[in-house]
């Protein structure tokens, strides 16, 4: 089955990181309302599995052919990871989403989740390798990703919709952006470690 757990660490670390389908969710948040986002949250997840779901394809297709891709993959989604981390020290991303994005829909949030690059980061490197070994181990997987995602999902929202409705100064959105880089740093060891 699978040997190390770790990896449910490393995707709440990942679904944490502020980025655009987190900043859309929070937007929503507060523009529309927390009842009403909720019913975003299975377009998150489809936009997830199917991306997943896809990379994971990808990459079981090229092994035959150009064994070294894996490894590609590693190493992109570990200078991704790294790049990501150093990235939120400096930016926030709620206010431009806000303003760019004034009537968030379900389909909208599905395609910006389906082209996320977490989705490669969860398919070539988090999840377990024997992820796709068996149809009971993916369900499982995917399962456990699906609630790990629905927390994070939620904690967007309400910390989203907190800020941008002004009940928290910019110096707790900041502090938010480097723990959660520092989270990311911290969980990703595993993983890392794993690759090289």
């Amino acid at each position: 089955m699978i040997e190390n757990w770790l990896f449910v660490l490393a995707v709440f670390a990942v679904l944490m990181i502020p980025g655009p389908t987190n900043a859309l969710l929070a937007s929503s948040a507060h523009q529309q309302g927390i009842a009403r986002t909720s019913l975003f949250i299975p377009a998150e997840m489809m936009g997830y599995l199917y991306s997943i779901s896809l990379w994971a394809l990808v990459i079981h297709l090229t092994a035959p052919i150009w064994p070294h891709f894996i490894t590609l993959l590693h190493v992109l989604s570990a200078a991704y990871v790294i790049w990501l981390a150093f990235h939120l020290w400096k930016e926030s991303q709620l206010q431009h989403h806000n303003q760019k994005y004034t009537a968030i829909r379900p389909k909208q949030l599905f395609f910006a989740t389906m082209k996320n690059p977490k989705s490669l980061l969860f398919a070539a490197g988090i999840f377990p390798q024997t992820t796709w070994d068996s149809p009971a181990v993916t369900l499982l997987v995917l399962g456990v990703f699906c609630m790990v995602l629905l927390p994070t999902a939620i904690f967007w929202m309400l910390f989203g919709q907190a800020i941008l409705a002004g009940k928290y100064q910019q110096k707790n959105a900041d502090l938010l952006y480097k723990g959660s880089a520092l989270l990311l740093i911290i969980c990703m060891l595993p993983v890392m470690f794993r690759f090289f």
